[in-house]
């Protein structure tokens, strides 16, 4: 059993924290909600959330019937030169529905009333890393984005068959392509490395081999783009996994893997590390695992466990994270309770700074950790501050110069009593930004970049502020 935070110690930090690293962040009027509930009431508003889907409606995505059609004017042409206008137009067309969908998802991490959620789908997408630049279908990418959803807080071991059986998992690592006479082994092989036990962690290439008999079959129905299985090209003998023999299909597969107990630890030592810090101490994932496991691999009971532990609130762990790319935009909208910069401008930042929904570097997904902040990526982050607070058009590179401005609510951000005020302003755009009183030393600081400007702070020189802590090496930890 993990040692729990007292309640006692519950205070408008703890609340930040926890809807920063459960969520996207939030204004303090979203903070001051979540400390009133106390921490466990926190917590578990947090694990239900509301639901959100008739908010969302998927962007307009061309239907399994509309794919099959192109698909089978493609192959029904037997000139050279039509062919490659036909696949030209379907690949231009898939590139903007994925743009567009990107759009979407990223407008629902900022707006959704069930942040957890979200941050769990984001969590998921990464650890089943699966990548559009292989797939090339925006409503399969969608398909896939809604099962991680639907079992974002679910039975992990329901949501590893429901993955084994996406049409986009099959088609990235190959088991639509997998037979008895010849069975693919890139399945086989990252579920048992990354996804359910890790690199070299009791199985062998043996236990790969068997594996990767017991997914063939694996069919995609092309008229609807959903799984089916195909029972003349899958492999019914017997099979010899981790010990086990047995007709296993791919579910009886996942089951045996769950069955280890470094199953349990693998899954909760990637849950720390996303959601804690890197360093993930081996008594409380030991811990943290046995409960996940006991539990039936249930995550609501195991995050709630984590999200109520004294570990999860350390000093050591408050404040230390490295915002992803994806965190920073979406923190920044919320905090501000403004709009994300337009679509074209988001697909642009995202992009410079290393982190695009949907095309992951590759299986393993991103790296994240330090490997977020460089030179270029910090100096850029400042600048897209820049750009956020100033009310203007970009001037990045690799933006368009149509993108618009960002609207700011610089109203409910500084009141005008607050801008008159150059240390209670301080104080409060630290709060909102940090989530902490500055160090009497930048505290200092900052208050004379304010006074130098006059008894009443401006609309300019209060963009200017935001920019100058949003580009703090502060602002690029949560």
């Amino acid at each position: 059993m993990t040692k729990p935070f007292p309640p006692s110690k519950w205070t408008a930090v703890e609340a930040a924290h926890l809807l920063n690293r459960a969520g996207f962040g939030g204004t303090p009027s979203e903070i001051e909600a979540l400390r009133a509930l106390g921490v466990v009431g926190a917590v578990d508003r947090l694990l239900t959330g509301d639901e959100d889907d008739d908010l969302f409606p998927p962007p307009p995505l061309s239907e399994p019937t509309e794919l099959h059609e192109e698909m089978a004017a493609m192959r029904g042409t037997s000139d050279d030169e039509e062919k490659r206008e036909l696949r030209k137009q379907r690949n231009q067309a898939q590139r903007q529905q994925l743009f567009a969908l990107r759009a979407w998802w990223l407008g629902r991490m900022r707006y959704t009333p069930h942040p957890l959620r979200e941050k769990l789908t984001l969590f998921w997408h990464g650890h089943f890393a699966t990548g559009y630049q292989k797939v090339k279908v925006a409503y399969l990418m969608w398909r896939q984005n809604e099962t991680l959803r639907a079992g974002a807080l679910g039975d992990f071991r329901e949501l590893a068959k429901q993955v084994s059986k996406d049409p986009a998992m099959m088609k990235y690592l190959d088991t639509v392509n997998s037979k008895r006479q010849k069975p693919n082994e890139n399945f086989a092989r990252e579920l048992m490395e990354l996804f359910l036990l890790g690199e070299g962690v009791r199985y062998t290439e043996d236990d790969i081999k068997e594996s990767a008999r017991a997914f063939t079959g694996y069919g995609l129905d092309p008229r609807v783009m959903a799984f089916r299985k195909v029972p003349r090209v899958a492999d019914s003998g017997e099979k010899n996994f981790l010990g086990e023999q047995g007709n296993f299909d791919g579910d009886a597969i996942i089951d045996i893997i769950a069955e280890q107990p470094e199953c349990s630890e693998f899954i909760v030592g990637k849950l720390w590390r996303f959601f804690v810090s890197d360093e993930a101490p081996p008594d409380q994932i030991r811990a943290l695992a046995a409960n996940f496991r006991g539990s039936g691999y249930d995550i609501p009971s195991t995050l709630r466990e984590l999200f109520l532990s004294d570990a999860f609130y350390a000093p050591s762990v408050i404040r230390s994270q490295i915002k992803s790319p994806i965190q920073w935009v979406i923190q920044t909208a919320r905090v501000l309770n403004a709009p994300l910069p337009a679509p074209a401008a988001m697909e642009a930042a995202l992009k410079q700074m290393g982190q695009i929904p949907f095309e992951p570097p590759n299986v393993k997904g991103w790296p994240g950790g330090r490997a977020w902040i460089t030179s270029s990526t910090y100096l850029f982050r400042c600048n897209l501050a820049g750009y956020i607070a100033s009310g203007k058009a970009p001037t990045l590179a690799g933006f368009r110069k149509s993108i618009g401005p960002v609207a700011l609510p610089l109203a409910e951000i500084a009141s005008p009593e607050l801008r008159r005020d150059p240390g209670s302003l301080c104080d409060s755009i630290a709060l909102r930004l940090l989530n902490v009183r500055l160090p009497d030393g930048d505290r200092k600081k900052f208050i004379v970049f304010l006074q130098d400007h006059g008894d009443l702070v401006e609309e300019g020189t209060l963009r200017d502020f935001l920019h100058l802590v949003m580009s703090t090496p502060e602002y690029q930890i949560t």
